[in-house]
C-alpha cells in the first residue's frame, strides 16, 4: 500500500502484531533498544525505539501512529493498526477498506508474502503466559483506556510570568515534535495551552531508552 503524500510503500501484514518501520528510512542516530521482535521463524529482530508517523492512503483520515523502529525491509503495517483504524484488507482486490466510511484504496500492484512479526517468540517456556499477557510486550501506538478520575494539576502563583525568546526548531526536529505533539493531543494526553507560563522545549537524541 502505497502512501499517497510521501510514495513510501508499506507491507499490510494482519499476522504482525505490531507496525514497524525500517530503521535505514530514518534519518539520524539512532541506538539499539532492549525491546526486541521475533520473526515467523524465530529469528531476533532488533529495534530502535519509535518513531510518529501519519501514513496517508487516502480515504480522507488521519491515521497518526507510533511505529517501532526495527531492522526489516520494508514499512509494515500490522495488525495493531489495522484494529485501531477499523482497516479491512480486501485480499482479492488488494486494497484497504475504511471499516468507519466505507471508502477504499486503489488496487495495490504489489504483493509480497508478510513478515509475522510477533511480539512474543514461542520457543520461550513462558510463551502460554506471555500470550495471555501479550498486551505488556507490545509498544503503544494508541491511547489506552483511562480507568480512574485523578486529574493532574499545577497552582500557579499571581505575578508576572515568565517568559522566552521562541527559537526556531531544525526542520527534522520541528517535524518529530509537531507530529508526537499532534498524537498526545489526539490521545486527550494534552490541551493546548492558553497561558504563557510554559517553558521552552529543548530536544537532544537520546542515546539509549534508558536516558
Amino acid at each position: 500500500m502505497t502512501d499517497v503524500k510521501t510514495k513510501v510503500q508499506y507491507l499490510i501484514d494482519t499476522g504482525s502484531d505490531v507496525s514497524v518501520y525500517p530503521r535505514n528510512l530514518v534519518k539520524g542516530p539512532l541506538w539499539s533498544s532492549p525491546y526486541q521482535l521475533y520473526a515467523a521463524n524465530g529469528t531476533i529482530i532488533r529495534t530502535y525505539g519509535q518513531i510518529t508517523l501519519e501514513p496517508n492512503f487516502g480515504l480522507r483520515r488521519t491515521f497518526l501512529w507510533r511505529f517501532v523502529i526495527a531492522d526489516v525491509a520494508q514499512p509494515l503495517i500490522g495488525a495493531d493498526f489495522l484494529s485501531y483504524f477499523y482497516l479491512l484488507p480486501d485480499l482479492r482486490k488488494g486494497r484497504l477498506i475504511d471499516g468507519k466510511t466505507g471508502l477504499f484504496t486503489k488496487k495495490s500492484p504489489h504483493t509480497k508474502t508478510g513478515e509475522g512479526i510477533k511480539a512474543v517468540t514461542k520457543q520461550t517456556s513462558y510463551h502460554d503466559l506471555l500470550t495471555e499477557f501479550s498486551n505488556i510486550l507490545k509498544p503503544t501506538g494508541n491511547k489506552k483506556e483511562i480507568r480512574h478520575s485523578t486529574v493532574h494539576h499545577i497552582k500557579t502563583t499571581s505575578g508576572p510570568p515568565e517568559g522566552c525568546r521562541p527559537r526556531r526548531l531544525a526542520p527534522d526536529k520541528l517535524k518529530a515534535a509537531k507530529a508526537e505533539f499532534d498524537l498526545l493531543l489526539q490521545e486527550g494526553i494534552g490541551i493546548p495551552s492558553l497561558t504563557s507560563k510554559i517553558s521552552p522545549r529543548h530536544w537532544k537524541a537520546r542515546k539509549s531508552s534508558q536516558q
